[in-house]
């Protein structure tokens, strides 16, 4: 497949170069160039002048937390020009995983890129069902292993390790030469974490709390609490104090080392920002499309109470915007200082109003509502991915030799986002969905949601 008269948008430098051809064969992108070759029977489409850009990632997702979710996340993603995730917990086994990704990489099925990231190593008795569980640093260092025999692309840290066992997690997963990515445990503090050589932070929030001058005092409360202990809802009411404390004690300059210590270590961060949006109930009606495309089985769920909301302490509650606003400032810090992003969205039919491909979208409107430029926020989803992930045919640009996830845009991203909500078409694995394909696909979800 030869397409013509193409604009190629440059997303790290910011550049347009028109009037390019791109040669696609199987997969991958095997010429680009004003002027290309080829047989007389490869198939030609003139674009127009439409505008070329990398597919889009999303390095935050579960798309294994139901049996059918793929059935359902696969098109929501192609149609909002998702063309990889990065799965961070599933309740798959790891083998039905890796089979699915292996039909995905080969163009057999249709649908996003998949990094399988979600080895999620916790504390007894777990915060999900099907983790795997570390109360020593043996044990650490044991499970460790069976991740890395089992082939992930990374060990994830949760929420509730001690320090013991998270440094020993750290350090096998170095030795394994496997990537740390996931949460900066509740006791541990977050230079704690750069020292141990964290790779990737999940989710945005300890950072604003170790930017308090607090920040020690909070974690030794925990500490003691669960050393003695505690039950759980004790631990929790201890957990949702902080948001206050952080409010009273945040300091720019305690904010301004830790990010810069951040950025030095090159720690990348997935802010997960859009989940915001849940816990202030910003839902979407029920007739809006995105609700509509969903399974009656997951709309039904969603509408009824959640466990996260009940948790919520009416001082959360009355704290929660001034809260969400200490994040986006201190996010925006955070990109100043070169903290590196990549867009998420924790989406899953297990979260609430997380949508698969449209919330990651979301999540990019809201970075530049925040103050990035249109070009940096389009390099946390096209960019940064592909590179913090270490893929060998990926890197964020369109060349030869690269896999042919790709976008076509009626108009330049880098002027607006929203062409990003009706791409002209998406190509997917080298496989072009056009406009009618993507509508079609859109009414098979509506249909089938019925």
């Amino acid at each position: 497949m030869l397409l013509t008269n193409v604009t190629l948008v440059d997303i790290e430098e910011g550049t347009l170069s028109q009037g390019q051809s791109i040669l696609i064969e199987g997969t991958r992108i095997t010429a680009v160039g004003p002027e290309v070759s080829v047989s007389e029977e490869a198939e030609r489409i003139d674009v127009e002048g439409r505008f070329l850009i990398p597919g889009l990632w999303d390095s935050h997702v579960h798309i294994f937390s139901s049996a059918t979710e793929p059935d359902t996340s696969f098109p929501l993603y192609l149609i909002n020009g998702v063309t990889g995730v990065r799965d961070m917990g599933a309740l798959w086994p790891i083998a039905e995983q890796q089979a699915l990704q292996t039909r995905v990489e080969a163009g057999e099925v249709l649908g996003p890129r998949l990094v399988l990231s979600g080895a999620w190593v916790d504390a007894s008795p777990g915060s999900w069902p099907g983790m795997f569980l570390a109360d020593t640093p043996e044990e650490a260092r044991s499970v460790v292993a069976r991740i890395s025999d089992e082939d992930w692309a990374a060990v994830k840290s949760y929420s509730m390790l001690d320090e013991p066992s998270y440094l020993a997690l750290a350090e096998a997963s170095e030795d394994a030469r496997l990537q740390l990515v996931g949460h900066i445990p509740e006791r541990v503090a977050l230079r704690t974490a750069i020292e141990a050589g964290q790779d990737g932070m999940e989710h945005f929030g300890r950072i604003p709390m170790a930017c308090s001058t607090e920040e020690e005092a909070m974690l030794d409360a925990l500490r003691t609490a669960m050393a003695a202990g505690a039950p759980r809802d004790e631990v929790f009411a201890i957990m949702a104090s902080r948001n206050r404390i952080i409010l009273e004690t945040w300091d720019e300059a305690r904010c301004a080392a830790i990010l810069a210590d951040i950025a030095e270590a090159d720690l990348h961060v997935s802010p997960t920002l859009v989940v915001a949006d849940f816990y202030l109930g910003n839902w979407p009606n029920a007739d809006t499309p995105r609700m509509r495309m969903l399974p009656e089985t997951v709309r039904e769920a969603w509408g009824k109470p959640d466990f996260r909301l009940e948790a919520m302490t009416d001082e959360v509650r009355s704290l929660a915007r001034e809260s969400i606003a200490l994040d986006r400032r201190t996010f925006l810090m955070a990109h100043r200082a070169g903290v590196p992003i990549l867009a998420s969205s924790d989406a899953s039919f297990a979260n609430p109003y997380l949508f698969h491909g449209f919330s990651l979208l979301d999540e990019l409107d809201l970075y530049v509502e925040i103050g990035l430029t249109l070009r940096e926020a389009l390099y946390t989803a096209t960019v940064a991915p592909p590179r913090f992930f270490r893929l060998a045919d990926q890197d964020g640009t369109i060349a030869a030799g690269r896999r042919a996830d790709l976008i076509l845009l009626d108009a330049n991203p880098l002027e607006g986002l929203a062409t990003l909500r009706r791409p002209w078409a998406v190509i997917a694995a080298g496989q072009m969905l056009d406009r009618n394909e993507l509508d079609a696909m859109e009414f098979e979800l509506l249909e089938g949601s019925k």
